[in-house]
């Protein structure tokens, strides 16, 4: 059983083509090893086992009579409960939505992998609306962290990381507003992708996400990610920003040669308080990346970019509440329910000001990518904070404070990749975060093949992990 959960979804189709692996073995296996682990990590707002395993059974089918197969056909996904699956309770993490019925419709990436021949077996928590970068809510209680249960696995798409780490399936749906793909990868010590907006069609939009919400894969490694986003991707009707499809030859996808490459840098952007051990683990990957031949560019400070992204996403908070009656408020996750207020009072002038200010920071980071290919910092400035609470510590104003490098790129719209790094003294996962030039999804996902490759030594494996968990 350890074994199959090992298994990435390549090796999978590799074996279903084989005739080696059998799509209900499998299926069989993740559902075991997912029930084992509810209980102690809280990743799952339901298992769907009796469907899992007869959509398998269609898979088994189709690989053992030799009939044309999907790109997916008989691989386990899960869906984070910001996404529809039909026939699933669609609620968002939130007790206003518990007793609703189920969805009668997939979301477009949702219908997208099922129609690949993935296997949807279980929904994934999130924090209320996935407004902030723990996963914790009223209606699912709280999500932990499989290196340490202490611990949060960041958020909100914090059930995907947890799940996918210890070997849960290889592939998950997470969605990213602020970070909320990128964090809970770095955290969880997995691999996450959050493509450029409109890559992958998005619907339902929250209030408060706007147009600065994605979905996106959350895998092991970089090439189940991009297996992921070639399926996903490309136009669809419920989004009208949606974009054309890349090329079918983009996939799959091949590791970036290093030499002469270059690589923009920064341990704090000048205003981003640092973990120690953070930075001595991106430190090690800039030396390797160097190493290996990149042009490493040291970046200039930049502006604080943090109370910008407050201001939007306050009054997105407000917005996502301000039609519930007084019996449904009282119903909201309480932290969510403030950020509304504070929203509700924050002037028009103020607002204004915040909508052009992400003008300024597209323009910005366009010049930045005119001298540079890529830009290389650490995803999240602090270790996993402990489970149930939203800072660290009392230093920390709210939680934009430590999530902030992953904001800038939900406001740019450019693809930002969490690719797994090392590990703190205590075991804890760190990751790095790559941004690309807009529309670069394949340059940010092959640069971060190439970092995977650099850092594989240093990186645990899913059973390794589930042994280990506490």
């Amino acid at each position: 059983m350890a074994e199959l959960c090992e298994l990435s979804a390549r090796d999978m189709l590799a074996g279903y083509r084989a005739g080696t692996l059998c799509p209900v073995e499998v299926m069989q296996a993740v559902l075991d090893r997912s029930r084992s682990v509810e209980s102690v990590l809280n990743p799952f707002c339901c298992i769907d086992a009796e469907n899992a395993l007869a959509s398998a059974s269609v898979s088994r089918d189709i690989w053992k009579k030799g009939l044309p197969t999907r790109p997916l056909e008989g691989v386990p996904v899960s869906i984070k409960d910001t996404a529809m699956v039909r026939g699933w309770r669609y609620a968002r993490g939130s007790r206003v939505a518990e007793n609703s019925p189920p969805a009668t419709m997939d979301s477009p990436s949702v219908e997208r992998l099922r129609q690949a021949g993935a296997v949807l077996f279980a929904s994934t928590t999130t924090c209320e609306g996935g407004w902030k970068a723990v996963t914790d809510s009223p209606l699912t209680g709280i999500t932990r962290n499989p290196h340490n249960t202490d611990f949060t696995p960041g958020g909100s798409s914090g059930g995907a990381g947890a799940s996918i780490a210890v070997g849960c399936g290889p592939l998950a749906l997470g969605s990213d507003g602020g970070g909320s793909i990128r964090v809970p990868s770095s955290f969880s010590g997995i691999f996450g992708l959050k493509p450029t907006f409109a890559r992958v069609p998005m619907y339902p939009v929250g209030a408060h996400y706007t147009d600065m919400s994605h979905f996106g894969p959350m895998t092991r490694n970089v090439a189940d990610a991009a297996l992921m986003l070639s399926v996903m991707q490309g136009r669809h009707p419920l989004d009208p920003f949606s974009l054309d499809a890349l090329p079918a030859d983009s996939f799959p996808i091949t590791a970036l040669p290093l030499s002469g490459l270059r690589i923009g840098v920064s341990e704090d952007f000048g205003f981003m308080a640092v973990d120690e051990e953070i930075r001595t683990i991106f430190r090690t990957v800039v030396d390797r990346l160097a190493k290996a031949g990149a042009d490493i560019v040291p970046l200039e400070p930049m502006e604080d970019w943090r109370p910008t992204y407050r201001t939007l996403w306050q009054v997105g908070a407000y917005e996502a509440q301000r039609h519930y009656t007084p019996e449904q408020r009282a119903l909201v996750d309480q932290e969510f329910r403030a950020w509304g207020d504070y929203g509700k009072s924050i002037a028009m002038g103020d607002y204004a000001d915040a909508v052009l200010k992400r003008i300024t920071y597209r323009q910005i980071c366009a010049r930045v990518h005119d001298t540079v290919d890529f830009v290389l910092s650490p995803t999240v400035s602090v270790l996993p904070l402990k489970a149930g609470a939203t800072v660290p510590d009392e230093k920390y104003a709210d939680w934009l404070e430590w999530a902030g490098f992953s904001l800038l790129h939900n406001m740019t719209g450019q693809p930002a990749s969490s690719v797994p790094a090392g590990y703190s003294t205590t075991g804890l996962p760190v990751g790095v975060q790559v941004a690309g030039k807009m529309r670069d999804d394949i340059g940010v996902l092959r640069l971060s093949m190439s970092i995977e490759a650099l850092m594989s030594q240093d990186i645990k494996s899913a059973s390794h992990v589930y042994k280990n968990m506490s």
